[in-house]
């Protein structure tokens, strides 16, 4: 998943810079699709075949990301989808998401096997494959997610995944019956479909053999049994993630049940080497002897190394899109990576100044109407790009996004959106910006809050630094004027920018009237398959300025519970609607691939995929 830099909290899904199903058979089908890219059919090799070859590649993670969290439990700071990307190669969640070019879950890459819900949807039993085993002999049991859910339970405030009423918290108990069985007892009815997709997806079996003590001479076993325990395991754990001096060397990571063990590491340059792990036994064993992952601070850094040959998977920035003849004839294959992302601009609901303004469902319409989505893909974006009208984009085939998302509902029309202002009581002022002249709350006015004489005028802060995002805001600037609004454009750094919308509605009020980053808001993967929507539309967030609306909370809050994919759509299809954030086209991730690479695929979550690459020579 291409995210460069989280939000404040950290929460995951956020935004970034370029954030049981398994009951039907429509998902299975969904998890479960041919890869693309490199071509993953015949890629993979049975756990029995012989050893990884001795060939390594080098992987540039995209500009300013780098892996610098390693344990499995991810605190605020570390929550970034790129650590999760890294440290899923060595530590393998329960379910696995992204293993195809597909949405949804691969079972077939899977600890678990298909969830079984019962008693109304209010009891889940998980079968564990019993194929997969600890780098140190020892097999891979419940006995490790009961360590898990020891862990969850005593750290949950500092992890940064965690909201109040999910995961563990919709938990009532667990029992273990077996070995290699346990069972969720929850505490009531839910989607079958989004609990596996956004709940089951969290857990991660730990090796409690190696992990459950709490210092590195103390003895192993037991420590966590108990809540104080646990806290104390926790502790110790989350201290040594944040050693980051010692990630090659402690003994801790070096007990892995995924495919790769921890190398060497850069604390400086955060350059990371994998080896292959020589006791993996899942159901695909890594043809390379290991890989390499390197960061950059800035793009042209990153181009020049593409351009030097030292780069086997890499990302062109869209800035450079024309770049792309000069790769395809110097030994790449250069691809349009697709995500199932949102990217969405936050509008300042909060805000004692701005947020009359934007509460307006009939502005938010006008600002929409005035978005022109293809175009920004075929000039800005150079054609790499995907439409995205609500919560999550328009991905080609996949069931999770409502029919109506895939059409725009708020057509670029600068006359729509006037008639939209003037039908409230909006004049245009002498200076060309819209004066209210028909204050009140009623159906034809310019709605609470708005007095007469105040003009449609507020503030957009923008993430400066990437001249394709410039393009496609100066040309919403530019139509908006035609509109009647008085826009004011405010470039700010990444940083900057996040510590004014990152930290709001809390503290303080949102003080903007709409918050736009570069490349996309929201990401889906491991730990958020379904787009419901509850992280960055539900009540209490702050991912979309404070955004609520009974209805979109009753809509969300039944796509939770209604088994199927009907609540979903209906959930999607109000936000989108209602304009909930200002609905922007996501940008395409470039992937350049040198051709001597195989067995690559570009997965929806942006997941990176070194367990099924090899090399031709």
């Amino acid at each position: 998943m291409r995210m460069s830099r989280s939000k404040m909290s950290g929460v995951v899904g956020l935004r970034g810079r370029t954030l049981a199903v398994a009951a039907t058979l429509a998902f299975v089908a969904a998890g479960v699709g041919a890869g693309a890219g490199g071509g993953v059919a015949g890629a993979g090799v049975s756990a029995k075949s012989s050893s990884a070859s001795r060939d390594t590649v080098t992987y540039a993670l995209d500009t300013g990301d780098d892996f610098s969290w390693i344990l499995p439990l991810l605190n605020q700071t570390g929550n970034e989808v790129w650590n999760w990307d890294v440290l899923e190669g060595s530590w393998l969640p329960l379910y696995a998401v992204g293993y195809s070019a597909q949405t949804g879950i691969d079972y077939r890459q899977s600890i678990g096997e298909s969830p079984v819900y019962s008693a109304k949807d209010t009891t889940v039993t998980i079968h564990m494959n019993s194929d997969f085993t600890w780098s140190d002999g020892v097999k891979v049991t419940s006995a490790d997610v009961k360590f898990f859910f020891e862990l969850e339970d005593a750290g949950k405030h500092t992890l940064g995944n965690y909201l109040p009423g999910l995961l563990p918290d919709d938990i009532k108990s667990v029992s273990y019956p077996n070995a290699y069985t346990f069972v969720l007892h929850l505490n009531r009815s839910y989607n079958p479909t989004w609990f596996t997709g956004n709940q089951l997806t969290w857990i991660y079996p730990l090796p409690a053999q190696a992990w459950d003590k709490t210092c590195a001479t103390c003895t192993v076993g037991g420590a966590a049994a108990t809540p104080s325990g646990a806290k104390a395991v926790f502790d110790f754990l989350m201290s040594q993630s944040k050693a980051h001096t010692t990630y090659a060397s402690n003994p801790l990571w070096k007990t892995v049940d995924g495919p790769w063990v921890i190398s060497t590491y850069d604390p400086v340059t955060y350059a990371t080497s994998f080896l292959a792990n020589p006791r993996y036994t899942g159901p695909t064993r890594p043809r390379l002897a290991g890989y390499k992952i390197v960061s950059f601070t800035t793009g042209t850094a990153e181009l020049d190394a593409l351009r030097s040959g030292s780069i086997t998977f890499g990302e062109l920035p869209i800035s450079n899109a024309s770049e792309t003849s000069y790769f395809k004839s110097h030994g790449y294959k250069v691809e349009a990576w697709k995500l199932f992302y949102n990217e969405a601009f936050e509008f300042g609901y909060t805000s004692k100044k701005w947020g009359p303004l934007v509460k307006q469902l009939y502005i938010r319409q006008a600002l929409q109407h005035l978005v022109t989505e293809n175009l920004y893909i075929s000039k800005a974006l150079h054609g790499y790009g995907i439409a995205d009208y609500g919560g999550v984009s328009a991905f080609p085939d996949s069931l999770y996004v409502s029919s109506k998302l895939r059409t725009d509902p708020y057509p670029f029309s600068i006359s729509k959106a006037t008639k939209l202002l003037t039908s409230h009581g909006w004049v245009r002022g002498s200076n060309g910006v819209d004066v209210c002249k028909r204050p009140g709350n009623g159906r034809h006015d310019c709605g609470a809050g708005i007095s007469k004489g105040r003009t449609l005028s507020f503030p957009f802060l923008y993430e400066n630094g990437t001249t394709a995002f410039f393009e496609e805001v100066s040309a919403f600037e530019s139509a908006t004027k035609k509109a009647g609004f008085g826009i004011t454009l405010e470039g700010e750094t990444y940083n900057t920018l996040a510590s004014i919308a990152g930290v709001c509605p809390t503290t303080p009020p949102c003080n903007y009237g709409i918050a736009g980053y570069a490349g996309y808001m929201w990401n889906y993967g491991q730990y958020q398959n379904v787009p419901n929507g509850e992280d960055q539309f539900g009540e209490g967030n702050y991912w979309a300025g404070g955004y609520y609306t009974a209805k979109a909370q009753s809509l969300i809050d039944a796509a939770d519970s209604e088994p199927g994919f009907s609540a979903l759509y209906a959930d999607e299809n109000y936000i989108s609607k209602d304009v909930a954030s200002l609905w922007w086209p996501l940008e395409d991730t470039i992937a350049v691939v040198k051709k001597t690479l195989k067995g690559w695929a570009l997965s929806p979550y942006g997941t990176i995929l070194p367990l099924r690459w090899y090399k031709t020579h």
